[in-house]
């Protein structure tokens, strides 16, 4: 993280942590500003990467690096906390699939 996204993040960071588990105003930030400083020039969009995923999913069953060969689809994956949900729910019917035909 560049010093000025650090120097803004410390700002919020002394905040103690609430005891339901929701992300202070310190953690929120925090995380707003690795995304930002994670955000890259080209990137794909929620629906692009749904519309990718299975073709992902299928890669990586195979054991082929889908993260080299679909490097914005991993990118995205890394960044949005929904699109990771949805491939690792996917990865789990794949894995499921292929313990019931063996």
């Amino acid at each position: 993280m560049t010093s000025f996204f650090k120097r803004v993040v410390s700002w919020f960071t002394d905040e103690p942590q609430t005891s339901n588990e929701q992300p202070g105003a310190g953690e929120m930030l925090q995380n707003m500003m690795r995304s930002i400083d994670n955000t890259q020039e080209v990137e794909y969009d929620c629906a692009q990467v749904y519309q990718l995923l299975d073709q992902y999913a299928d890669m990586v069953q195979r054991g082929e690096d889908a993260a080299e060969l679909m490097p914005l689809v991993r990118h995205h994956l890394e960044m949005c906390r929904a699109c990771r949900e949805e491939y690792e729910a996917l990865m789990r019917v794949l894995e499921h699939q292929t313990h019931e035909t063996a």
